[in-house]
């Protein structure tokens, strides 16, 4: 069954989700539970972004994959409430091992708790997990645990600043 369930995504599924006009939002979120994937209350997906597995992402209230963002679910992808994955954003849960020149696959999940911005071409490997509150700066690498409500920045990306909102007084 999931081989006819990848087979029908890759060939007809995702072919339509790119075919959809920008502002056809709800349309694409439909589409994307048809195949699996569990979507909070308005998801926003652009028509840019590429999901291999739709199955294996589970998205909360109000999350934003920005253009051309790319998630490779090998493995489960779950992002909390309030998330924003910016345009050319990357979510991988497999890449080749570099203790082993590539020759093994290193595949864990991906968790992205609630109120994290991943920003604009930020890479996110496998088994990372961001905690509540976090923002990864552009072009920043995950690779492991990033505390929350933070401001994490680099290759690898660690913490630079706390993050704080401030609320009407």
């Amino acid at each position: 069954m999931s081989g006819l369930r990848e087979t029908l995504w890759r060939f007809g599924g995702s072919q339509l989700f790119s075919c959809l006009p920008h502002i056809a939002y709800p349309l694409r979120t439909n589409l994307l539970k048809l195949f699996g994937m569990q979507c909070g209350n308005r998801v926003r997906t652009r028509k840019g972004v590429t999901i291999d597995k739709p199955w294996n992402v589970t998205a909360g209230d109000l999350v934003v994959f920005g253009d051309h963002a790319i998630v490779r679910a090998s493995e489960p992808i779950t992002i909390g409430k309030r998330c924003v994955i910016s345009q050319h954003a990357t979510l991988i849960t497999q890449v080749g091992d570099t203790t082993s020149a590539g020759k093994t696959k290193r595949m864990a999940p991906i968790t992205i708790e609630d109120d994290v911005w991943v920003a604009t071409d930020a890479v996110v490997m496998p088994g990372s997990h961001i905690e509540s509150g976090v923002v990864v700066g552009a072009r920043g690498l995950v690779d492991g645990r990033l505390p929350g409500w933070t401001i994490c920045t680099g290759e690898p990306a660690a913490p630079r600043t706390e993050r704080v909102l401030y609320g009407n007084k």
